[in-house]
């Protein structure tokens, strides 16, 4: 009992020191990072563990426990007040009177701090699964999306939101593991409709398909706006990782020659909003950041690949890919060799005074994509006077919206800014 006592708070301490620090590229890159991302989300957890070692190491007078116990707690909870930390950004993108702007039937409706200590949940809410909205001309195949409405009590608020799911453009599927359901069942219970979208992924497609899968989702909810209950000038794009990457891409080049296809040709495809969490917004400094980070060990790419076909995290045909290769996979090649791509590809290279509110939420130890992206776009827009709320959650890494989302300090965080951004909106 007292090996076991001590290997749980020690465990517990580590994992939640390691929540709270940038992880150097090393030979066990791969092994922390993973014990990172888990760490954060789940750092409730680690405070009532640590709380509970240290305790039951003072009763058996197990003074390396206890002391191990303390700093897991200790560490679980600065990570929890860093990553929830209060910001001034709304002030800063739609003035001192934002507050006074959101409509007073939804003011009673949004979360009234950014980190509850309990977990996210909401009534049920009516679900279409994996309705047709339209085909991908390119490959015939229909385009699919789950379509989450509000329930028969709540009214609606005229917002109709897009959402694209992380893939690094190459894997995953929308209903991600159902870790995003909590989060568009608690927006539906405000009044909005949400439809998850299934884009085309590569190597099946490259990018411009990908992007024209997002303005036919666009069409298509216009279209059927008075259908879903939403405004046609209230769509609002969100994403996450590479979906973010399309939401900012799509959001910032309505009826674009190239990237809208043609069998939308004719349906406005502006958007009112766009939210990117973690998303891509200049695509060689992103190859960049892929390509430092350390590749997989070659013993363990074929385990990768089988588990994430087995897990169907792979579609049909698909591949494991090195972060080295995402970026140049998705757009034919090296930044040398298809600079053109690199710049249609770069929601960086589109921003201007057409660009509709932005809200751009990203954590600082983000291991794929660098808090810089975020920061690049929001001065840009920032220049041309586009309302943009930029939030940077403090030692949150990478997919912290997906991992125990219902627990999450950093999602509850981001979720009282979301659902605040939205209400500015309507």
């Amino acid at each position: 009992m007292k090996y076991a006592l001590r290997l749980w708070t020690l465990l517990t301490a580590w994992l939640a020191v390691l929540a709270n620090v940038r992880l150097p590229n090393g030979r066990f890159f791969w092994l922390f990072a993973v014990c990172k991302v888990l760490a954060g989300p789940l750092s409730p957890f680690l405070v009532a563990a640590g709380t509970l070692g240290a305790l039951l190491g003072l009763l058996r007078r197990d003074w390396l426990a206890s002391l191990a116990g303390i700093i897991a707690a200790v560490a679980a909870r600065e990570h929890i007040r860093k990553v929830t930390a209060a910001h001034e950004e709304f002030t800063f993108a739609f003035g001192a009177d934002w507050p006074q702007r959101i409509p007073h039937h939804l003011q009673w409706r949004l979360r009234p701090r950014r980190y509850l200590a309990r977990p996210l949940t909401s009534p049920a809410v009516p679900v279409a699964w994996n309705y047709v909205i339209g085909s991908h001309y390119e490959t015939g195949d229909p385009l699919l999306a789950d379509v989450w409405q509000p329930p028969n009590d709540v009214p609606h608020t005229g917002i109709g939101i897009i959402y694209l799911h992380g893939s690094a453009w190459h894997y995953t599927d929308k209903d991600f593991y159902r870790a995003t359901r909590p989060f568009f069942q608690y927006l539906a219970n405000q009044g909005h409709v949400i439809a998850d979208v299934a884009y085309t992924l590569s190597p099946k497609a490259g990018l411009i398909p990908m992007v024209a899968d997002v303005k036919r989702a666009i069409a298509w909810m216009k279209i059927n706006a008075a259908d879903l209950g939403i405004q046609p000038e209230r769509i609002v794009l969100m994403g996450g990782s590479a979906g973010a990457h399309l939401a900012l891409l799509a959001a910032y080049t309505p009826n674009h020659p190239i990237l809208d296809p043609a069998d939308v040709m004719g349906v406005g495809t502006a958007v009112h909003g766009v939210i990117s969490f973690y998303g891509v917004s200049e695509a060689i400094g992103a190859y960049e950041n892929l390509a430092r980070l350390p590749l997989m060990p070659a013993r363990l790419t074929d385990v990768m690949e089988r588990l994430m076909l087995r897990s169907r995290m792979l579609p049909a045909g698909g591949r494991y890919v090195d972060g080295i290769h995402v970026i140049p996979y998705l757009l034919g090649g090296l930044p040398d060799a298809e600079p053109e791509m690199y710049a249609l590809a770069s929601p960086l290279a589109h921003v201007g005074r057409h660009c509709p509110p932005t809200l751009l939420i990203n954590g600082t130890h983000d291991l794929a994509i660098h808090v810089s992206q975020h920061r690049q776009l929001h001065a840009a827009l920032y220049r041309q006077h586009i309302p943009c709320v930029h939030v940077e959650l403090d030692c949150a890494d990478h997919a912290f919206d997906l991992i125990a989302p219902r627990w999450s300090p950093a999602n509850q965080a981001a979720l009282y800014d979301i659902e605040r951004f939205l209400a500015l909106l309507i």
